[in-house]
This record gives structure tokens, C-alpha cells and sequence, in this order.
């Protein structure tokens, strides 16, 4: 058995997967590894070309496209490691970050320290910090950010209330869930799931909120660390203003999501009720861009969660 089993999903990201690979064979030392890489049945190329260029990977080639969940849970099929890193393809390294996190877990893992799932520092390539972290979604965090307690508590009580945007990311910390960028978990803690797999509900977006959820189920808890950062290529820099079209489109994606998650976990008054409130906040708020996302929760409360018919 290897020490890790690295999986890395690639759909018609050919170069940035390559950059991927080869920066962690650059950079990762004093570790068992293997990397599985699952192609996404992609259309760019021959996934046989990684092969060529990588021929210790494991490629599996998916014959359709699973989506994050559901690749990853076909390479962990495959996966001979006792640790498990879900590392997206357009991230690169450019220090021994997997070493610093695994040992980070097995120490806390030594001193009887219930950590479930660790996750680094992620920067734009313009070495900006992204906030890859967050609460789960609660009607508690929509009161209180609807009345903006957090203008009259400590910075450190805000944290805890509602980390996101008031987290700066710069210490460690226990969060509620992170991003499935840099996922570094046990085969052990994914066996006590059902099925001894990632839930894969979802084909994408709101999947690692989902992990982080049914993991800190389990009694694990889910932990942030700075000490070490990748760099993480995402479409958007950190500077750029998105317009109101952007915004909307990222919620339409991702709201189908949360929604099935909140109604199976807290039912449909409760999700009602959460909804309701993120509503007024952003009604509440100075922007156009707000404005149009209170509408935009308005029309969806109305057609999609009718608690009196």
C-alpha cells in the first residue's frame, strides 16, 4: 500500500494537468505517492498522450464525464494509498506542500486529534490569497449577517461566526468545510461513508461543502493551514469585477445544489426560512449587483419553494 494515492481529474485541461504533475514530481519529496489521474472522457486529446509524457501515472479514462464527484470516486476505486489527496489539475506546487500537510495530519492524528480533512494555503497566480473556506449554510449565519452583528464583535468573533469573507486565511484554523482543491483526507475516514465512497450527488459545485458535512458527521474536524500554499489557476483573478450576469450565473449553478443539500439535511421549512433571510440581507445591501441577486432569490423562493400551496 502507498503512503498517498494522488487523484487528479482532467477534462479538456491537457497543459494546465501536465503543470500539475510535473510540479509535483518537482517539488514533493519524502513521500509514497501515486498519482491516479481520471480523464473525464475529454474532447481536447488523446488521454493516452499523459502516458507518454508521465508513464508512472495511473490513467484511468472514463467513457463520460462523471463530474468532480464521481471522477474522484472512480480513481479512489483504484487507489492503493492509506491517505487520500483530491488535488484539482489546475493547481501547481511550488514547494513540498504535500509533505507539510501529511505530516501535519499524522502528527495531529498521534496526539489523538480527531482531524478528518486538511487543506492548504491557495494563491491566484498574482500570489493574492483565496478564500477557500467557509460556515455551512445556516439560518443562524443569515440573521446574523442580515443584522450585521459582525460590526459590533472582536475580529475574532467574527471569525468564528461566519469566516468567510471576514477570515483573512492567514492562521489556522478549524472551518466548517473547504474547498475540494487541495482535499487531504484517510481511506479509513471515506470508508465510514456509505458506499465507502465520496458522496457524489451533485455533478458539480457544492460537492466539497457536502464532504466536509457528512466527514465532521463522522465526529472528524476539517482544518485549514496556511503554513503552505499552491498556487491555484482559477478563470477569474482575485481583482476582477464581475458583472451582474457573472454573478447570477454562478448562482444559478451552484443554488440547485445547496438546495438539495439543505432539503435533505434540514428540511424544507428550514431551507425556506434560510433562503428567505439571504433574500432580505442582500436587499438590505447598497448595489446594484445585490439588488438583482434579492430578486433573483425572490423568483426562486417563489417558484421553487412553496411552503403553502
Amino acid at each position: 500500500m502507498s503512503q498517498l494515492s494522488i487523484i487528479i481529474i482532467n477534462y479538456n485541461t491537457f497543459a494546465l494537468s501536465c503543470a500539475c504533475i510535473a510540479s509535483i514530481y518537482t517539488h514533493t519529496k519524502d513521500v509514497e505517492y501515486e498519482i491516479i489521474l481520471v480523464d473525464n472522457a475529454s474532447k481536447e486529446c488523446n488521454p493516452d498522450a499523459f502516458l507518454e509524457k508521465f508513464p508512472e501515472i495511473t490513467l484511468i479514462k472514463s467513457p463520460k464525464n462523471l463530474g468532480f464527484a464521481g471522477g474522484n470516486n472512480l480513481g479512489l476505486e483504484r487507489a492503493k494509498g492509506e491517505y487520500i489527496l483530491l488535488l484539482n489539475s489546475d493547481t501547481e506546487l511550488t514547494e513540498n506542500s504535500i509533505k507539510i500537510c501529511l505530516d501535519k495530519f499524522q502528527n495531529n492524528t498521534q496526539n489523538n486529534t480527531n482531524l478528518g480533512v486538511i487543506s492548504c494555503g491557495l494563491l491566484y497566480p498574482n500570489n493574492a490569497i483565496q478564500h477557500c473556506t467557509g460556515k455551512f449554510p445556516t439560518v443562524f449565519v443569515e440573521l446574523v449577517e442580515l443584522f450585521r452583528v459582525q460590526k459590533f464583535v472582536s475580529k475574532t468573533q467574527k471569525e468564528n461566526l461566519l469566516l468567510g469573507a471576514f477570515f483573512d486565511h492567514k492562521s489556522e484554523k478549524i472551518v466548517d468545510w473547504v474547498w475540494g482543491t487541495f482535499f487531504l483526507t484517510k481511506r479509513d475516514i471515506i470508508n465510514k461513508l456509505p458506499q465507502k465512497k465520496l458522496p457524489d450527488d451533485f455533478f458539480m459545485y457544492f460537492e466539497d461543502v457536502q464532504w466536509c458535512y457528512k466527514i465532521r458527521k463522522l465526529g472528524y474536524e476539517v482544518f485549514y493551514t496556511p503554513q503552505t500554499k499552491i498556487i491555484h489557476h482559477l478563470s477569474a483573478s482575485s481583482t476582477q469585477e464581475f458583472s451582474s450576469a457573472d454573478i447570477l450565473v454562478k448562482f444559478k449553478k451552484i443554488l440547485p445544489n445547496e438546495t438539495a443539500f439543505l432539503l435533505k439535511e434540514k428540511g424544507k421549512f428550514y431551507t425556506y426560512l434560510l433562503y428567505f433571510f439571504r433574500m432580505m440581507k442582500f436587499f438590505t445591501l447598497k448595489g446594484d449587483n445585490f439588488r438583482l441577486i434579492a430578486k433573483f432569490y425572490f423568483q426562486y423562493l417563489k417558484n421553487n419553494l412553496q411552503i403553502i400551496s
